[in-house]
């Protein structure tokens, strides 16, 4: 079924919709959450909030891209139980990234920054080769583990972590040439 014809399912009320938003994307925002939380139990409980989100969401909210649109739900539901489960504690990922962004995800004031920091962000993703691009989106938007980026991309563990530190320095260059504080 085509996102459209889903999207329309979802403005009709039908209970229909998150059954076809089930199919064809359930097996993709498992990986998602399961990359972030790493536990079966939350990433299943994780999958039916997001759900619940995309129904009380849609309408008023008509998606250009449904995957992307049902993948922010998943990540930030699965960031939001993962703080709650580590309350406070630091994990890897956002460690890597905090040489480059800080976290501000908590912090109101700087909104506007947070935002011009993004807009950065996908401008310095454009200038990415494509495999280059493809492994960073996969490890710090979808949260997938180095060994799974070596095996997608044909690459041993340490060329994926080379390729991520390398692209880091890139953005905090690019980060700094723009004029964002970090």
């Amino acid at each position: 079924m085509e996102d459209s014809e889903i999207v329309e399912l979802y403005f009709a009320r039908s209970e229909t919709a998150v059954r076809e938003t089930e199919k064809k994307y359930g097996v993709f925002l498992n990986r998602v959450v399961y990359n972030i939380l790493r536990n079966f139990r939350d990433t299943e409980e994780i999958l039916n909030d997001t759900y619940m989100g995309a129904w009380r969401a849609i309408p008023p909210t008509k998606p250009d891209n449904l995957k992307h649109f049902l993948s922010r739900i998943a990540r930030n539901l699965s960031f939001d139980r993962l703080d709650y489960l580590n309350a406070g504690k630091r994990q890897a990922l956002f460690v890597e990234m905090e040489e480059c962004i800080p976290d501000r995800r908590h912090d109101p004031e700087n909104l506007w920054e947070a935002k011009e920091i993004g807009r950065v962000l996908n401008r310095f993703l454009e200038t990415l080769d494509n495999r280059s691009c493809a492994v960073f989106v996969a490890r710090y938007y979808y949260a997938c583990s180095i060994s799974e980026l070596a095996e997608r991309y044909a690459l041993s563990e340490r060329q994926v972590k080379y390729l991520l530190s390398k692209t880091r320095k890139g953005l905090r260059a690019c980060f700094e040439a723009e004029g964002v504080l970090l």
